[in-house]
């Protein structure tokens, strides 16, 4: 990656350079120091080579800011694609049946739950997503931030919309578990009714 090997080509760098420079600053100081007679020239040099020296080390620091930004901008566009890809996914996963029976309406409430503990390890990705655009727009302006802005708003409102169908369809399953439930408690109690009346109608008539 560029952004790691112009990192080691910094350290490399300035690590060898500083040594070069304080060699080069050493000879001048003891020239100098020993009265030579060019002395003025040679603290000309000395101060023009150690401004040089800044100069390139700024452009590194510089150079080395510009490629972590990137990398940074790089890397939340691909978690914002990845996010969003991952939540358009489990929309796609959820079912519209809601079961023929008591039994199968309970079983498919279990799945949901189940699915719902599975999306919300997704919230963590989107609230990383949200919190890098917002850093990351106050860095940037014009046309840059507004497409983090937008890459954002994509994720934000396919999590808002899969958030709002997960707990339309949770209030589907109660609703059609409660109605499987009074229709079984409906049944029972015909059938006690009808077991009630078989009994009476079979008694002796009284004479």
């Amino acid at each position: 990656m560029l952004r790691d090997k112009f990192r080691e080509f910094s350290r490399d760098t300035s690590s060898i350079g500083q040594e070069r420079v304080d060699g080069v600053n050493g000879l001048a100081d003891a020239l100098i120091a020993a009265g030579h007679s060019e002395n003025a020239t040679v603290a000309e040099w000395k101060d023009g080579l150690n401004e040089a020296w800044a100069d390139l080390l700024e452009l590194i620091d510089t150079r080395s800011q510009m490629l972590a930004a990137s990398y940074e901008l790089h890397r939340f566009y691909h978690d914002a694609r990845e996010t969003l890809a991952q939540v358009q996914h489990k929309q796609k996963q959820l079912p519209d049946e809601v079961g023929r029976d008591l039994n199968t309406a309970e079983a498919m409430h279990r799945m949901h739950t189940a699915y719902e503990h599975d999306i919300q390890a997704l919230s963590a990705q989107v609230r990383q997503v949200q919190e890098d655009a917002a850093r990351l727009e106050k860095a940037y302006a014009g046309e840059k931030a507004a497409d983090i802005r937008r890459h954002e708003q994509a994720v934000s409102e396919a999590w808002a919309e899969l958030r709002g169908s997960s707990q339309g369809r949770r209030r589907l399953l109660l609703d059609t578990v409660d109605k499987f439930r009074f229709l079984r408690a409906v049944r029972d109690l015909l059938l006690w009714m009808d077991g009630v009346r078989l009994q009476i109608e079979g008694q002796e008539r009284p004479r």
